[in-house]
């Protein structure tokens, strides 16, 4: 295996209430992993100066490590509702791939931002990159993004990604395994995050969905 994103997520239908299974033999994943926080830390780490929301939340850092570049190209849509998880969003799929290129279980970005199955989700990937010795790096590019807030507290996001240019490291070796770009390397994502007293004020993707090969996302 040499994606950045190991194990792969299979594809799945986006219904009203978004579903996750991963591939490879994994067991579908139940809400809590054990070892793993379900609820938000208390951190005094800054976030990434570029993204950070105005508000008062504690956030913990989410910068990446200069040979893995994340470029999000959605602009702010001037609700601040539907920017603050533009916001969130991005900042999970940040943490995750942050956890993965240090090699590290325990970063508290990916838990601060993910909840159930969000965070298993999180954590598997995680979990895989750091078995496996692999680091993700390269250039990742997301794009296409629209969210959708409701009264209930929920909101929906719904991205494209372009992992062509972005390649698994033998973390031992420095070695990047190159592999060539092919109609898997467009992938749409679905989240559902929840705010509430639980997450101190941060959309918390809570399921995510994780679609290869998607039509509409190639570039």
């Amino acid at each position: 295996m040499t994606r950045s994103t190991l194990p792969i997520a299979a594809a799945l239908t986006m219904a009203t209430v978004l579903s996750l299974s991963a591939c490879g033999g994994d067991a579908t994943p139940s809400d809590k992993i054990s070892g793993v926080p379900t609820a938000a830390p208390t951190t005094t780490a800054p976030a990434t100066p570029s993204t950070a929301p105005s508000d008062s939340v504690k956030r913990p850092a989410t910068d990446l490590p200069s040979d893995l570049k994340m470029v999000f190209t959605w602009p702010k849509t001037g609700d601040a509702a539907r920017d603050a998880v533009l916001n969130d969003g991005e900042q999970y799929m940040r943490a995750i791939k942050r956890a993965s290129a240090k090699s590290d279980l325990k970063d508290p970005a990916y838990t601060f931002y993910s909840r159930n199955d969000g965070l298993t989700y999180a954590h598997n990937q995680i979990k895989a990159n750091i078995s496996g010795g692999w680091a993700p790096t390269g250039d990742d590019r997301y794009y296409e993004a629209k969210a959708d807030v409701f009264k209930a507290g929920s909101a929906t996001l719904t991205f494209c990604r372009d992992q062509s240019k972005v390649f698994s490291k033998k973390v031992k070796t420095g070695e990047v395994v190159r592999t060539p770009a092919t109609d898997k390397s467009f992938v749409l994502y679905n989240l559902l995050l929840v705010k509430d007293s639980t997450s101190r004020g941060v959309w918390q993707t809570s399921k995510i969905t994780v679609v290869e090969g998607a039509a509409q996302c190639k570039a």
